[in-house]
């Protein structure tokens, strides 16, 4: 491929800037200056994003929720819950509408809170990751409806699973330790993190449910799947862990994480 294919294969970014609507049958005048074309892509990066008539309106409470003040459009029909008679906001709920333009948020200081300061709110969560939130985003861009998924089993069913196809097994059941302070981490009789749960990490991260008229956010029913978030390059679970999760009869799914392969849906069932 010579130098001449490069430049016709160039994508001319100057169009974006143009304001007038193109009539029928006619050609965009397109412009061979690469620098020109580059000024105008960021030119168009760097214009601030206009909010939606119908976007909703918000507060940054301390813990990390939205609380909404103004509902507007269809946004919160199946995001939110209530706390308190307000309608709250998760951190990965806000910060997909705001990347939508769909809702305004402020802090306390009546400041304008932007996509990025939401990243900071998602990253101070205990239980939300950025590997969650991508898979969440993802699976919302497609139309799903996504909400938290609620607790399906206990650190009791894992360990009363294994210890009774492993009554002999070794101490530490959970084979993703790599390294002897991990082990002593799970060992550990007190735990010095209140978060750090090592027997509740492979619990279900998502419930998606396909979009239908008759869903109600109150009263949602069970989830037509699923999903376990995982990063690529982390350890699977192991067969046991398979077995205490995939024991249901809703379909489950691990999603996988890369860092260019963005996301993958792995559908995994039982394996008794």
């Amino acid at each position: 491929m010579n130098n001449e294919d490069d430049e016709e294969e160039l994508t001319d970014y100057t169009r974006l800037l143009n304001k007038k609507k193109l009539k029928r049958n006619q050609k965009h005048e397109s412009t061979q200056d690469p620098e020109r074309g580059q000024d105008a892509l960021f030119e168009c990066l760097n214009m601030p994003s206009i909010l939606q008539k119908s976007a909703c309106r918000g507060t940054l409470t301390s813990t990390g929720w939205i609380q909404i003040t103004l509902n507007k459009g269809t946004h919160l029909h199946t995001v939110g819950f209530s706390h308190q008679r307000e309608t709250m906001l998760y951190p990965e709920e806000a910060a997909f509408l705001i990347s939508r333009n769909a809702l305004m948020v402020t802090d306390k200081d009546n400041h304008q809170v932007s996509f990025e300061d939401m990243c900071m709110v998602m990253d101070q969560d205990p239980w939300l990751t950025l590997d969650k939130y991508w898979v969440y985003a993802y699976l919302k861009r497609l139309g799903y409806i996504v909400m938290r998924s609620k607790p399906i089993i206990t650190q009791g069913h894992i360990m009363e699973h294994t210890i009774k196809k492993k009554v002999k097994g070794p101490l530490v059941w959970n084979y993703a330790c790599r390294n002897y302070d991990q082990v002593y981490s799970t060992l550990s009789i007190v735990l010095r993190n209140p978060w750090y749960k090592p027997f509740d990490h492979w619990l279900m991260d998502w419930d998606v449910y396909k979009p239908r008229p008759t869903w109600k956010k109150k009263d949602p029913g069970p989830p037509d799947f699923r999903i376990l978030v995982n990063n690529a390059r982390d350890p699977m679970p192991t067969i046991d862990t398979f077995n205490a999760l995939f024991s249901n009869d809703i379909e489950q799914m691990i999603a996988l994480v890369g860092d260019a392969e963005g996301v993958v849906f792995l559908k995994i069932e039982g394996t008794t």
